[in-house]
């Protein structure tokens, strides 16, 4: 393959990167998509759930093609102690608003919808540097080889080397990093649909709050797909280093819970993946472009975290499309100036699915709040216990046990502050 003749270099065959790359190749853009894995998906790990909507803005009714493992039907949240759980379930309308994956195969399949598209594949590839031209970004260094282009699109993930080496990337702050690790446990989908009450291709999506932790900010999340599960924890990279805690600890503490264990009970772990995330959301960056180049999904903090919901995938998608998009544009008029190329920030904020990392963007810092991880999971099951509880002695008023359970744990003032609090951030 001629390593002349690009237009674009798009780095990273993410979702963010095929996205972007087939949206330029669609409109006859002589693409060039480089990703450093054996094969684009070979290198990434998340929880496992994507959100249709971008797929479906993407790729039309094509998007069905996409290698699916369950649609979520129910929705779920637990509270946790050591001996005790509240759960809270929803079950959706409509289940295909949103779907488990395995990332290997739907990456492959993604960037196999570019290629189709016209765009230009390698693989086995690192990016090492940037070319630069009078401030402006001119192609990439890939090992021995140098390859000019009149844009690039940096879609190289969490730790983004591209970004760094043009400026653009900030220094995170130890609370503005979370330690992701996941396993997957094989298991057959008969037991997992009568385990978690679904009907065949249906799936569920549940979080958990509290002992998982053992009081470290964060929570754990459980996926199904096809014939496994998907268990995994997040936590803030700060308390797991200054209390040396290692992710198998986290990772043990997690599988043992009896709310856990039931739904994991005769699984054998087939896999298990853990990785740093940036909770700092666009802050990550001083700016997502500069003259010749942009970043695009995870290398520019476009994933949210909100405790209850986790998005990254669709929010990569959306805004590798808004990176094209802005590319074509600059096409138009054959500048691809910083000056030109800032139009893709405003279209960031412009994108109503991705209003939402602003519009939570109080979020992470809410989160940081112990309470939510060692005080009220334990202070919302001991209340339920307390209510449902029949045991011949006499019985408080629902306000009043409430009110019983929060003294010697919590202050009223503390209580009052943490639900205005989270009223103005949710």
């Amino acid at each position: 393959m001629s390593l002349e003749g690009f237009e674009v270099a798009v780095v990273g065959a993410g979702p963010a990167g095929s996205a972007a790359a087939l949206t330029l190749a669609r409109e006859g853009v002589q693409v060039l998509l480089v990703e450093r894995g054996t094969f684009p998906g070979s290198k990434n790990v998340f929880g496992g759930r994507i959100y249709s909507y971008a797929l479906k803005r993407l790729l039309g009714d094509q998007w069905k093609d996409a290698p699916v493992e369950r649609f979520i039907r129910k929705e779920g949240i637990t509270f946790m102690t050591a001996d005790s759980s509240f759960s809270i379930e929803y079950e959706a309308k409509d289940p295909k608003g949103s779907f488990t994956a395995v990332r290997a195969k739907f990456d492959k399949w993604l960037a196999e919808q570019a290629e189709k598209a016209g765009a230009s594949l390698i693989t086995d590839s690192r990016v090492d540097d940037l070319i630069v031209e009078g401030g402006n970004v001119r192609g990439i260094i890939a090992g021995q080889d140098k390859i000019p282009t009149d844009v690039v699109i940096a879609c190289d993930g969490t730790t983004t080397s591209l970004a760094r080496k043009a400026g653009l990337a900030t220094m995170l702050e130890p609370e503005e990093v979370s330690m992701g690790m996941k396993d997957v446990i094989e298991l057959p989908a008969d037991k997992i649909e009568e385990r978690f009450g679904l009907d065949p291709e249906e799936g569920a999506a549940h979080v958990f709050v509290g002992e998982c932790s053992g009081g470290l900010r964060g929570g754990g999340f459980l996926y199904t797909n096809k014939d496994s599960l998907a268990l995994g924890m997040v936590v803030g990279a700060d308390d797991t280093s200054t209390k040396a805690v290692s992710s198998h600890t986290l990772m043990d503490r997690l599988r043992n819970l009896r709310k856990v264990r039931r739904f994991l009970r005769d699984g054998k772990t087939i896999e298990y993946d853990a990785h740093m995330i940036p909770e700092a959301g666009p802050k990550m960056l001083t700016r997502p472009y500069t003259g010749g180049m942009l970043v695009a999904g995870d290398a520019a903090g476009h994933l949210l975290n909100n405790g209850y919901t986790f998005r990254g995938v669709d929010m990569a998608i959306v805004s590798g499309v808004a990176a094209a998009q802005t590319i074509l544009e600059a096409r138009k008029r054959k500048d691809y100036s910083a000056q030109s190329l800032r139009a893709y920030e405003r279209k960031l904020r412009e994108e109503p699915a991705l209003k939402d990392m602003y519009t939570f963007s109080r979020v992470p810092r809410y989160l940081r709040n112990n309470r939510l991880y060692n005080v009220y999971p334990e202070l919302v099951c001991n209340a339920a216990e307390a209510i449902y509880r029949v045991d011949g002695n006499e019985k408080r008023k629902i306000y009043k046990e409430l009110r019983a359970q929060t003294k010697g744990k919590v202050s009223t003032i503390s209580l009052i502050r943490d639900l205005l609090a989270g009223a103005r951030t949710f």
